[in-house]
Order: C-alpha cells, then structure tokens, then sequence
C-alpha cells in the first residue's frame, strides 16, 4: 500500500504508523479513515473505515497525467452504474462560500451534518438526491493544487462500496447540479453544505 504524491513515494502504511504513532494513520494516507466509526453498531453505522483498498493518492490532475473522460464520474441526474474508475478532487472557489472542493466535472461536493465524521448516514433515498461519491477498489483519486492530501481517506458503505472521505466527512455529489458551481444542494435540510478542501463547511460568508 504506498502513497502516491507526484513523483516521489513515500512510506507505506506501517512504516507511517511506526514513524508518525497510530494516531497519524488515516490523515496521511487514504487507507484507514481514523474517525469514531469503529466505535458504532452495525445498526447505528452504516459505513466502516477502509483497512485494505489499494487506493493511491496522485498530486496533480487525471488530465496532466495523461488521462480523459471522466471515470466514470457522473454529472446531475445521470446514474452511476459502478463506482469510478478514477476521481479527481479540484480546488474551486466562490465568492459566496469561498474555496471548496470539485469534481473532475466541475460539479461541487457537499457533506452533511446528518454524518458524524468516518460514518454515512445517506442511503436509500437520500443517496438517489446526494449520491455518495464513490470509487473502484485499487482506484486512483488524482489531487490538483489546493487539495490537502492528509485530510483524503475513505470509508466502506454498508453496501460495499467505497466512498471518499475529506477531514473525516463523506463526500456526496447533488443531482440537481448539472453545471460547473451550481450549488443547488446548498442549504439542504438545514444540513447540506459544499465541503472545504479540510473537510469543514463552505458557508456564505
């Protein structure tokens, strides 16, 4: 398991742990997300830390590595048959909520305060308006500028999925969005909001 940071490699996950302490596993690579998940039930948790993905973090985008398309990423109302293939986090900005963070589409991403951090609370319906934003097993999440990559992890859904986390919190995409900066999620149930490259809340200033 190695992270991935332009061209240079750096340790995998135990020798992170033995160097950094088991604390710091989880902020530095995307393997174990290091929130209270594991505390919960099965019942109160839908989701669990990710141990074993072969996940890689890349710096830079898909595009300057080579890559088109979108991997799979779709855009609005389109469904998502399988995970991508590949994700890209972009750093965007607005005047209204400053920077938060995109997809490789340009569509923005949200999280929500339904979730306690490392655990997804939207399934079933809610995930058919936030679909979670989710990726293969072995799957690259490509990083441009701005990105923070220690604050990039991932959580498996109870449906065996693998979704993306930022600061601990699920990412989710909105299906209303259908152009680059729409933020029609905003403000959702008093409880949606674009996500910050950190993890935190993109808020109106």
């Amino acid at each position: 398991m190695i992270f991935t940071y332009g061209r240079r490699v750096r340790v995998g996950l135990l020798a992170a742990c033995l160097l950094l302490g088991t604390s710091a596993c989880g902020k530095t690579l995307v393997l174990v997300d290091s929130g209270p998940a594991a505390s919960g039930s099965a019942a109160s948790a839908p989701s669990s830390p990710v141990s074993n993905t072969g996940l890689r973090l890349v710096g830079g985008t898909a595009a300057e590595h080579g890559l088109s398309g979108d991997g799979g990423t779709p855009v609005g109302a389109i469904p998502q048959p399988q995970p991508a293939k590949w994700v890209q986090l972009s750093v965007a900005s607005s005047d209204a909520v400053g920077a938060y963070l995109a997809d490789v589409n340009g569509s923005t991403l949200y999280r929500t305060d339904h979730d306690a951090p490392g655990v997804s609370s939207c399934a079933d319906a809610c995930a058919l308006v936030f679909p979670p934003v989710t990726i293969r097993e072995g799957g690259k999440i490509y990083l441009s500028p701005g990105a923070d990559p220690s604050a990039v992890a991932a959580i498996r859904r109870a449906d065996g999925t693998i979704q993306l986390t930022v600061g601990g919190r699920p990412v989710y995409r909105h299906t209303g969005d259908t152009r680059p900066g729409d933020m029609h999620g905003q403000g959702a149930d008093g409880a949606w909001y674009p996500i910050a490259p950190t993890g935190a809340k993109a808020t109106p200033h």
